[in-house]
C-alpha cells in the first residue's frame, strides 16, 4: 500500500510537522502537494501508511493543526 499524504494550512506547519514527527519517532519526507489537495501551502508530507495513527497522535501532541490526509 502506498504512502498516505499528510497537509497543513502553510509551508511553517508542513516544517513544524517535520520536526514534531521527527522528535516522535515518525519518518516522514516532505514532498510538493499534490494537485488534487486544496491547500495554500505547496508543501506535504508523505508517511509510511502504517505510521498513520501515530502521525495523527503526534502531531496533536505537539498541537500541529492538521489541515487533512490524503490515501491514495
Amino acid at each position: 500500500m502506498p504512502d498516505v499524504i499528510l497537509f497543513f494550512a502553510s509551508n511553517a506547519d508542513t516544517m513544524i510537522a517535520t520536526k514534531a514527527l521527527k522528535d516522535g519517532g515518525v519518518a516522514a519526507k516532505m514532498i510538493p502537494k499534490p494537485a488534487s489537495v486544496n491547500a495554500t501551502a505547496n508543501l506535504a508530507l508523505s508517511v509510511d501508511h502504517t505510521q498513520q495513527a501515530n502521525a495523527i497522535a503526534v502531531l496533536g501532541k505537539a498541537n500541529v493543526p492538521l489541515g487533512g490526509v490524503v490515501t491514495p
